[in-house]
């Protein structure tokens, strides 16, 4: 079994050990997967190609045929786009340039936070690359994209059905339904 113990992983202290860690362990079997078993970090993210994105509902990308090494190349396919700032950026991981919508794996605690998490199933979520870019750090990200959708949503449906707000217009919507 190629677990790391929760109490090796808590001891963790800086961001440096923390990110050798998880990238050193990206070919290794350290996720308990309800279905799967025990699965590394790279099976995981092939699990969710062509799946949306939980957060954006974009068709998440994986595989060599989203990367480049040349900047050029990044730009021509359309991996340019403008960050939460207005910032014009690629996703990279030092000469690699990925697709905006490229899976990643998402903590749901950050796992510098919580290093003892950092492999654990229930903390991950996969993401396109995007939105983790636009999540961060920040644990209300979730709830602040699902109230907003709720609200857009609540906002469609009024448009969508308006109230009856006459006893009238009850009288005829009644009688359209042979309601008596």
């Amino acid at each position: 079994m190629n677990k790391i113990s929760k109490s090796k992983l808590s001891q963790l202290y800086s961001s440096d050990e923390i990110a050798e860690i998880w990238n050193a362990n990206q070919h290794l079997a350290v996720i308990e997967h309800p279905q799967k078993g025990l699965i590394s970090p790279n099976q995981y993210r092939i699990m969710a190609k062509e799946k949306p994105c939980p957060f954006c509902g974009k068709k998440m990308k994986h595989g060599e045929e989203f990367k480049t090494s040349s900047q050029s190349e990044a730009i021509k396919r359309g991996y340019e786009y403008n960050n939460s700032q207005g910032e014009k950026v690629i996703n990279q991981i030092n000469q690699i340039f990925f697709h905006p919508n490229y899976v990643t794996i998402d903590h749901i605690i950050n796992k510098s936070r919580c290093p003892e998490k950092m492999f654990d199933f229930d903390n991950l979520q996969l993401v396109c690359w995007h939105c983790n870019q636009a999540k961060s750090d920040d644990n209300a990200y979730e709830l602040r994209h699902t109230y907003e959708y709720l609200s857009s949503l609540v906002d469609q449906t009024a448009i969508r059905y308006p109230l009856l707000e006459k006893t009238n217009d009850l009288a005829k919507f009644n009688k359209l339904f042979n309601k008596p």
